[in-house]
């Protein structure tokens, strides 16, 4: 069944989780802004969402109600090659200004990855990439996952290292849904 030869693939990110480097930049961070193209944006969403119910101002970049961005903001892209035009662009206007960029990517040898000051490397393939043997799953499906998970363990992280509960999670839940 293809479900074991997911979560074998998925458990490959084990590795690079409980930063603590990561966990004060992102407590540090007044406002935090997130970039991503296709199904890599859509699962960073879900971590805006959870950043916004951590307490954090958190901004999906695209949507009609961003600021901009300033010196003391953070930018967080998703992006497995780390050259995708349109989030090359975003990494370079935030350079211009000063902010802080941190990159979730399969690599560190992009245009993205040496504008960045934090690079986290998830299990997954470049859409760039012939097909290789890192991933049975189709195109960037591993990536895609790898930054659902990553979002989603980043968060219990920051949730135990800042003493934030599920209750104040809560209380910053929609509700209007």
């Amino acid at each position: 069944m293809n479900w074991q030869t997911v979560l074998t693939e998925l458990a490959q990110n084990v590795d690079d989780m409980n930063d603590e480097a990561l966990l004060g930049l992102v407590n540090q961070s007044e406002r935090i802004f997130l970039a991503g193209a296709g199904r890599s944006g859509l699962a960073l969403k879900s971590f805006a969402m959870r950043l916004t119910q951590l307490g954090k101002q958190a901004f999906v970049v695209g949507e009609t109600t961003i600021p901009a961005i300033t010196a003391s903001d953070l930018l967080v892209i998703a992006s497995s090659s780390g050259e995708t035009t349109q989030l090359v662009q975003f990494a370079a206007t935030a350079s211009e200004v000063g902010a802080t960029i941190w990159l979730w990517s399969t690599g560190t040898d992009s245009t993205i990855a040496r504008q960045s000051q934090f690079v986290t490397l998830l299990a997954g393939k470049s859409k760039f990439a012939d097909a290789d043997t890192t991933t049975k799953q189709p195109m960037g499906s591993l990536f895609e996952q790898s930054v659902w998970l990553f979002g989603d363990i980043f968060t219990m992280d920051y949730m135990q290292r800042y003493q934030i509960t599920e209750s104040f999670m809560k209380a910053r839940h929609s509700n209007l849904e």
